[in-house]
């Protein structure tokens, strides 16, 4: 690892004040280090380097990380990374949601976050407080957590975070437009972000990836079985533990249908909205998406099919490199991002 003081050698000696001295850490220069620290750090992107003492490092901007904790009254973290240019302009935030058996740190979700903050957005990702991540910000290891997860937890989730914002507790707040949020989610992250932009004036745009309409998914004879065992089991990959959901999930569905009913939530819009879905998509039909357009306001939004893509956009864990369809999502939504948000 290389030592912190030639690692703050490369950047300008105005960057390296009170705030970052003793927070900058070995992050990388494309990618060339690995990410070492949960605390603040600066990411250096293409700017050039002039300095007698430094090598000659071509960099185009420098991006500021960092990570911070929403705590709910019961103790429940809600752990969350902050993306920002190091310049002093304000920035429309951007919410990236994960969907289910998500988290942010997985896959493409990293990479669309930065690709927005060097577009000139700020943006906010988050774990649910209960998505099963514990220590390992890589991987679902909170098994007993993950099974206790409901909807009701997850409305409370996006309520602490999205209050956070709204009321300047969280990082950078003085650089954060608060009157124009913009929200990206995937599959029932995005589903949230239609919901949540019915209620809440200052989100001004959403894009959903792979968004489903509904979130009562289960036939009656899955339910059948949930409420027999006590417990609904998830597929996951033949090596990984399984997940189990406990039946308090499916009461919490049931309890909160009119809260979760994203196709009334879609129509009663007046935001624009990017409805991002993948012709190939297995999880998640493509009609789900066409439904959703079908309640959206044609004058504001749009619907577009991402060809030759899955529900993650021919994306595993971890991502090794962007694929075609992945690339094509990510360019759609910073072209909408900059077309609806202030940059």
């Amino acid at each position: 690892m290389a030592d912190k003081s030639v690692c703050c050698s490369y950047f300008p000696c105005t960057m390296v004040n009170h705030q970052y001295k003793n927070s900058i850490r070995t992050f990388g220069i494309e990618n060339f280090f690995s990410r070492i620290s949960l605390q603040p750090v600066i990411v250096p992107d293409m700017v050039r380097n002039t300095s007698a003492n430094c090598p000659s490092i071509f960099l185009t901007l420098i991006l500021i990380e960092t990570d911070f904790s929403l705590t709910h009254p019961n103790q429940l973290k809600v752990r969350c990374t902050l993306r920002i240019q190091s310049s002093k302009k304000i920035s429309s935030p951007i919410i990236v949601a994960h969907g289910f058996c998500g988290f942010k740190d997985w896959g493409f979700l990293p990479y669309l976050s930065q690709q927005l903050t060097r577009s000139g957005f700020a943006t906010i990702s988050f774990n649910h407080s209960l998505s099963g991540i514990g220590d390992n910000p890589w991987a679902i290891e909170d098994l007993e957590g993950f099974s206790q997860n409901s909807t009701t937890q997850e409305l409370q989730d996006w309520n602490l975070l999205l209050d956070s914002l709204l009321w300047g507790k969280i990082p950078f707040i003085d650089r954060l437009r608060l009157n124009s949020v913009g929200v990206v989610g995937h599959s029932r992250g995005g589903s949230y972000g239609i919901l949540l932009s019915s209620r809440v004036p200052q989100i001004r745009s959403v894009v959903t990836w792979g968004a489903i309409q509904s979130f009562d998914r289960f036939n009656s004879e899955t339910r059948r079985r949930w409420q027999s065992h006590g417990y609904l089991e998830v597929n996951r990959k033949p090596q990984e533990k399984p997940l189990r959901l406990k039946v308090s999930a499916l009461d919490a569905l049931d309890r909160n249908r009119e809260q979760l009913d994203v196709l009334k939530a879609m129509r009663q819009s007046s935001i624009p909205m990017l409805i991002l879905h993948a012709r190939q998509d297995r999880t998640v039909p493509l009609i789900e998406a066409q439904n959703l357009w079908q309640c959206a306001d044609r004058k504001l939004s749009n619907f577009q099919i991402i060809e030759g893509g899955g529900h993650t956009f021919q994306t595993q864990h971890p991502i090794n490199s962007p694929s075609l369809p992945l690339l094509e999502a990510v360019s759609r939504t910073i072209e909408w991002f900059k077309k609806s948000l202030p940059t």
